[in-house]
């Protein structure tokens, strides 16, 4: 490629690159790579388009049905790649758009032109008070809105109103208009775009060199880098960062960041630019694996490492260390010939129970089921190791009460269990983390790392979390958090600041739903309402100003009497969305519990469809064929086309079947993890969610 010449391709190329056939695509691809090469090649015919909103789009030829569209402007040696279509649908987008540097926030918008919100101005009832009439022209101009548009933004009544002039306004405006009316301040949007002092409208070179331009924009610089991007068109994220996001990745910080955010909205990717950033830029010359990425579940850790190979260089990644907890803090501990392996068996773990509950007093009378819910909510939370800290501890959120009599009581149950668990030289997760933190503070051991990330906070429990803490020293760039305890699924409720994580200045938020159209998002939320939701450093949190940019259909909530009508509607369901496109593998079928989804996989087979079961031992192989099958909890961090959600019983229902029914502490914690079950397994679908209740 001429050195000069800078050629980019937005993120609009590759959807539209992602929807057309196979058999087209490699016509786009040979393209492509030629354009790359040399845009000024004679062999490339640009053709101004006629009636066309913006002189600087041209239209190139990719075979004979296909049209790429082009940004070509007049100065400097820049040519982006903005849109591919067949030849009069190519055409029908160009004539209406506009590609144009904001003057105030220097980066390129593309936006439908002077037509921008016709329709929206008549909704505009007589009497009827715009959504944006205390900001004044200069002030919506600073939020993104192009000086053509301000008519039609000042229409606008109601969010609905503003959904439909979504699709003409350049995405950042829309995203800052969305949160204003949401309730930020015009203040705090303005400071969140980091205006630049001068912008000059003709330089598109640097633009493109503007975190807020980087966020539809990526420059090839070479093969390789444009070989990435057509292979995997739909992973856009890779590569558009939200300047939300650059701007929490790519900077250093002076102690722990604690990073919030609702489903979708790219805590995991920021995560994981986090830790490549670092090792690209502060990093580079350490030996070992300074970097240590860490996250709750094994199938978790292996997705982030595959997702890794596609971000960073082999020499980043040797420097970058991703784990699952359990097997880190195993690891630490093998160091020093630990005695006890960590119980992760479940069938070792009642073994020891029924052993443990022989020594269960007639008074106070309480449920077996009490018993271990006691012990993991307050004994193993908290630390307890002799009756004396157990009857010191409190029991804050615990549905039943009990005098000091009654702890002693009932403590030689939890140390029976203990002895039980010794005896077979077994230790709990929680126990094992608290000698493993033990080892590395009596010890001073210096482990290498340099920097923490964690994925998936809300669900690491205390001692994990302080044992994170001792991992890296205190100091510039140490620890990155992000979580969100809206999907807090194994009822760890941990404060940060308790366990030694200081995160006061450092705490941040992301809004924007890139996963799920803003109907699955709506409903996803809904699910949550009423409940008590924490934001992992002891305050209440909420999704205020949490959003959705796309739009689909609503989700399709049945209700059935049978399994038999139920299956009957998952048979239609699939074939629909066969239908509408979605490959098999885009479709997932997710139970609440390991039995039933070994069910739902054999009866889906046995209809002679092929299924992809994935289970706690199995990856979510992109290249495996197969309708998925999995449970709810499996689903974590993974996202489909559609997500059919059957056999669901309810959360109050399956809140009593997994909680103690003797405590009322219990089942109300069990009431808001189910629902954050729900809510987590709802918006791992993109574009299609369909829920079956079964009647009990």
């Amino acid at each position: 490629m001429v050195p000069s010449i800078k050629v980019a391709v937005s993120d609009d190329f590759l959807r539209c690159f992602a929807a057309i056939p196979p058999a087209k695509q490699k016509s786009v691809v040979k393209f492509v790579t030629r354009f790359r090469e040399n845009p000024t090649s004679g062999g490339i015919n640009y053709e101004k388009i006629r009636d066309a909103a913006d002189d600087n789009l041209r239209s190139v030829r990719i075979d004979q049905d296909y049209r790429g569209i082009v940004l070509k402007p007049e100065r400097g040696d820049v040519y982006c790649l903005l849109w591919v279509d067949k030849h009069d649908d190519a055409y029908e987008w160009a004539r209406r758009r506009r590609a144009a540097i904001h003057p105030e926030a220097g980066n390129i918008q593309i936006y439908e032109s002077s037509q921008v919100g016709e329709t929206v101005a008549s909704s505009q009832a007589e009497g009827s008070t715009g959504l944006f009439t205390s900001l004044r022209d200069r002030e919506l101009l600073r939020l993104g809105v192009p000086d053509e548009a301000i008519a039609s933004v000042r229409a606008v009544d109601s969010l609905e109103a503003l959904d439909a002039l979504q699709g003409k306004l350049p995405v950042d405006a829309y995203e800052y208009l969305y949160l204003f009316a949401a309730g930020e301040s015009y203040e705090a949007l303005v400071a969140d775009r980091e205006l630049p002092p001068k912008v000059d409208v003709t330089d598109f070179a640097a633009a493109l060199e503007l975190d807020a331009t980087k966020r539809q924009f990526v420059v090839i610089s070479d093969d390789a880098d444009l070989q990435a991007l057509l292979s995997a068109p739909l992973a856009t994220w890779r590569v558009f960062l939200h300047p939300s996001q650059r701007r929490l990745v790519e900077r250093d910080w002076n102690g722990p960041v604690r990073v919030l955010g609702g489903a979708g909205t790219g805590k995991t990717v920021a995560a994981m630019h986090r830790a490549v950033w670092l090792a690209r830029h502060r990093f580079a010359s350490h030996e070992g694996k300074p970097i240590l990425f860490a996250t709750f579940t094994r199938t978790l850790a292996d997705d982030i490492r595959a997702q890794l190979r596609a971000l960073a260089s082999p020499s980043e990644l040797a420097r970058i260390e991703v784990v699952n907890v359990d097997q880190w803090a195993t690891g630490i501990l093998r160091r020093y010939g630990y005695a006890y392996r960590p119980l992760f068996d479940e069938r070792d773990r009642r073994r020891s129970w029924e052993s443990a509950l022989t020594r269960k007093p007639e008074a106070p009378d309480l449920s077996r089921d009490f018993f271990r819910t006691e012990f993991e909510r307050v004994v193993l939370a908290k630390g307890c190791e002799t009756l004396e800290d157990y009857l010191k501890v409190s029991r804050v959120g615990r549905g039943v009460q009990l005098s000091r009599a009654q702890r002693q009581a009932i403590w030689p149950v939890f140390a029976e269990y203990r002895s039980q668990l010794t005896a077979h030289k077994l230790r709990e997760p929680e126990d094992a983390y608290r000698d493993a933190l033990t080892k590395l503070q009596s010890d001073a051991v210096n482990l290498g790392v340099h920097a923490v990330v964690v994925d998936e906070t809300q669900d690491l429990s205390a001692a994990a979390l302080q044992l994170l803490r001792a991992a890296v020293p205190a100091g510039p760039n140490d620890l990155f958090l992000v979580g969100d305890a809206h999907q807090r699924i194994y009822r760890h409720k941990v404060s940060l600041s308790a366990v030694g994580i200081d995160i006061r200045g450092r705490g941040r938020r992301l809004r924007i739903n890139y996963r799920t159209t803003d109907e699955i998002r709506r409903w996803a939320t809904a699910q949550l309402e009423g409940c008590s939701i924490d934001d992992l450093d002891g305050q209440s949190d909420s999704l205020r100003g949490y959003k959705s940019l796309t739009h689909g259909p609503l989700p399709d909530v049945r209700t059935f009497a049978s399994r038999a009508d139920e299956r009957a509607a998952i048979l239609a369901c699939i074939g629909e969305l066969r239908t509408n496109g979605v490959a098999d593998s885009g479709i997932c079928v997710v139970t609440r519990t390991n039995p039933e989804a070994d069910e739902y996989a054999a009866w889906i087979t046995s209809t002679g469809a092929s299924v992809h079961h994935l289970s706690r031992e199995t990856a979510d192989d992109q290249e495996a064929s197969g309708i998925r099958v999995a449970t709810m909890h499996r689903v974590k961090g993974l996202e489909f086309d559609a997500m059919i959600i059957a056999g669901y019983r309810g959360p109050e229902n399956l809140a009593k079947q997994f909680a103690d029914e003797g405590d009322a502490g219990s089942i109300a914690d069990s009431v808001t993890a189910e629902r954050s079950l729900l809510h987590v397994a709802a918006t791992r679908a993109k574009r299609f969610l369909t829920v079956c209740e079964l009647r009990s």
